[in-house]
């Protein structure tokens, strides 16, 4: 059979290293007929602006294949062809900032009118992406390494620079360095209108166990629950299966004691609610204790500070009884001892305090006002939800990362002059929404920066005039973000999907949630041939030094296959690579390192080529499992969706992934490799609210008094 070969190249505005390094256009080689490509219009509304001509998403149909039929848009490096237009606008410079064809000629709405300039930023692991909508309302995007420290100490601001140095018609100038004292120079903020930010910086320091050091206060009697936890384990055959560390260092017992006296109900009266307190007669015969004597045994050898209190409705309705209160100079010795170990930061969970939050509270302002500590998390204003496991972890989660965020934040507001003071700053929450920096927390950052690209992606893949194969409802659209250190994959029919309660790292987290799968497959996850094996990841190689094609020493990885078998052509990307910044991707420094994996007796003679397809193949199939477990573990057909492939590898590992998904269509964005900065521009300012209920149900099933 004839094989046709061909180049699509879409204007992703980007120069994503990993795995599809998109500088001015993304290049995808493959072989096959040539398929039809068709236009696919972004959503009728979003926040910013959008293109006025040309696609801003392309649509491969696998299905309609014409070995005569030309490809409807073909561009490369500076140049658009198109059969319906002559246009030259695409602009690309090797600092990394491109704008894509037609944005000058896009209508703004942020940033229209104002005379500022509106960011959009995703800080990944590997690479920060920077949107930015220029005050006459044109698009410009820059992408550059998340760890560069020989040339610049955060990449963020640093990429804002780049933006604000090139566009900037004033006379303001933004050096990087002060010419007085030798260190970075402050930006300035004058022409700053707002920055939205995504970042990875608390998922990090979860999973390497970076965050601040912590102490636990916890009611007396449980200082070991959260240790033990729920005893659920990853896998039941696992017979070396061990209990994954807690965040706190030390935890200390708070005496104090709460206890639920039961619902109130009309009908039972008092009588009811003491023996729901109290406890039923016994099988031999004792009869019920009253709430005296109950009191002495709560106490053990003490008796109790205050005795009993009176019955007090807490937030959900049901009643409780303070069987004592927290002894405040005890509390404060506590404390005290954490601080002199050098803990700064403290999480309190008392029982019961999703519904009666008061002694919770006490400990609370007896620790801020110490002033020992930066963060102070209790479980009943993180997360006021019954089930104490799960809401104690959540706040030690937020006591634990939220110092991290705002080192992070403090370090972020010293790169720009004025401290941001007047330049609001939203962040994004890993529900999918917007929130001010202020409100920001530790455990609503576990998918702060993938949340951003599900939001690109709903919002200009999925169509609801776009019908199945039978016409009869919208296709629902797979999102497949394939970044430097990880793959993230997603499901769209409509709604964003929401889990309440997740697992990261062996901590379970009790807050709203996208429902976002993640593999350990990536553009710069390692490969290594173990026993004859091809193994990928899940190591990976890292912003810095990289992988080998970067010129900094780095690990061969999954980039370097991609550049030897011509799916990153180096002749398209900038010379920014090598510890200068000034040289172009290494192929031939890639082919040498696949050329010295190939000598060794296990790879069993196999040639270059063979090797990086070989690891490929193997990246591929790793990343269509969590696709199949969103769909066919499911229910659903997978072959009815989409395949929406963004990140700065993911559209070239697209059409295998089709292949191998039996899926037929795929969209690529014009802004792929930067969507999920694209989708921090369009997404809404959420905030979420939370609180719990005790309702009573009868055993029929039907609701009865509360």
């Amino acid at each position: 059979m004839p094989r046709y070969s061909i180049a699509l190249s879409f204007l992703l505005c980007s120069i994503r290293a990993f795995d599809a390094i998109f500088v001015s256009a993304f290049a995808f080689a493959f072989v096959a007929p040539s398929p039809r490509v068709v236009p696919a219009s972004a959503s009728p509304s979003p926040p910013l602006p959008s293109s006025s001509r040309g696609p801003t998403a392309a649509l491969f149909d696998l299905r309609d294949l014409h070995p005569g039929k030309r490809s409807a848009h073909f561009a490369l490096r500076g140049r658009k062809h198109d059969s319906n237009s002559d246009d030259d606008d695409y602009s690309d410079d090797d600092d990394g900032i491109t704008m894509p064809p037609s944005a000058d000629h896009a209508p703004g709405k942020a940033g229209e009118g104002d005379g500022r300039f509106h960011f959009a930023i995703d800080r990944g692991g590997t690479f920060t992406d920077v949107f930015c909508v220029l005050p006459d309302g044109r698009q410009v995007v820059s992408k550059l390494l998340s760890e560069d420290p020989e040339n610049y100490p955060d990449a963020p601001t640093e990429g804002m620079r780049r933006v604000l140095d090139k566009f900037d018609d004033s006379d303001r100038s933004y050096p990087r360095l002060d010419s007085d004292t030798g260190g970075m120079k402050p930006v300035c903020t004058d022409r700053i209108g707002s920055i939205r930010m995504g970042t990875t910086v608390a998922t990090n320091a979860l999973l390497e166990r970076k965050g601040e050091r912590m102490g636990l206060l916890i009611t007396r009697g449980f200082r070991d629950l959260l240790r033990i936890g729920n005893q659920s384990r990853n896998d039941i055959f696992d017979l070396s299966c061990r209990a994954p560390d807690v965040l706190y260092e030390d935890v200390a017992e708070v005496d104090e004691r709460v206890m639920l006296a039961g619902f109130w109900d009309e009908d039972k009266g008092e009588e009811e609610i003491e023996r729901q307190s109290c406890g039923s007669p016994t099988s031999g015969g004792e009869e019920k204790k009253s709430y005296d004597e109950v009191d002495e045994d709560v106490g053990d050898d003490d008796e109790p500070a205050a005795g009993w209190g009176p019955r007090i409705e807490g937030l959900t309705g049901e009643k409780v009884v303070v069987l004592r209160k927290p002894d405040e100079e005890a509390v404060r010795s506590q404390l005290q001892a954490f601080a002199d170990k050098g803990i700064k930061s403290v999480a309190v969970v008392l029982a019961h305090s999703y519904t009666y939050d008061e002694h919770e509270r006490i400990v609370g302002n007896i620790a801020r006002e110490m002033g020992c500590f930066d963060e102070v998390a209790l479980s009943s204003e993180v997360m006021a939800m019954v089930k104490m496991v799960p809401r104690g972890q959540t706040a030690c989660a937020a006591a634990y990362l939220t110092p991290k965020i705002t080192n992070y934040l403090s370090s972020f507001r010293r790169g720009f002059d004025a401290g941001l003071s007047s330049v609001r700053l939203d962040f994004m929450k890993s529900d999918g929404g917007l929130t001010p920096v202020d409100d920001f927390g530790g455990h609503q950052a576990i998918l702060s920066g993938p949340a951003g690209g599900v939001v690109g992606y709903a919002k200009t893949a999925y169509r609801p005039s776009d019908s199945d194969d039978d016409g009869e409802k919208p296709m629902p659209v797979i999102g497949f973000d394939m970044g430097g250190t990880s793959t993230d994959v997603s499901r769209y029919d409509g709604g964003l999907d929401h889990v309440f309660e997740t697992t990261t790292a062996g901590v379970s987290i009790q807050a709203p949630q996208l429902d976002i799968h993640t593999v350990a497959a990536g553009g710069g996850s390692r490969l290594f041939l173990r026993r004859g094996m091809f193994v990928v990841g899940p190591e990976s190689a890292g912003a810095h030094p990289g992988p080998v094609c970067y010129r900094k020493g780095g690990h061969l990885a999954v980039t370097d296959a991609n550049v030897v078998l011509g799916r990153v052509l180096p002749e398209h990307f900038p010379s920014i690579f090598g510890p200068n910044e000034d040289e172009p991707l290494d192929l031939e420094g890639a082919r040498r390192t696949f050329a010295e994996m190939g000598e060794r007796e296990e790879a069993r003679g196999r040639s270059v080529e063979e090797l990086a397809y070989g690891f490929l193949q193997v990246a591929n199939e790793a990343m269509c499992r969590p696709i199949r477990n969103l769909t066919q573990m499911r229910g659903f057909d997978i072959t009815s969706h989409k395949l929406a492939v963004f990140g700065g590898a993911g559209p070239q590992h697209a059409c295998a992934m089709a292949k191998a998904l039996g899926m037929s269509r795929v969209f690529v964005h014009r802004y792929g490799g930067v969507l999920s900065a694209y989708g921090l521009s369009m997404a809404d300012a959420v905030r979420e609210e939370q609180e719990p209920a005790a309702d009573v149900y009868s055993r029929d099933g039907e609701k009865g008094a509360k």
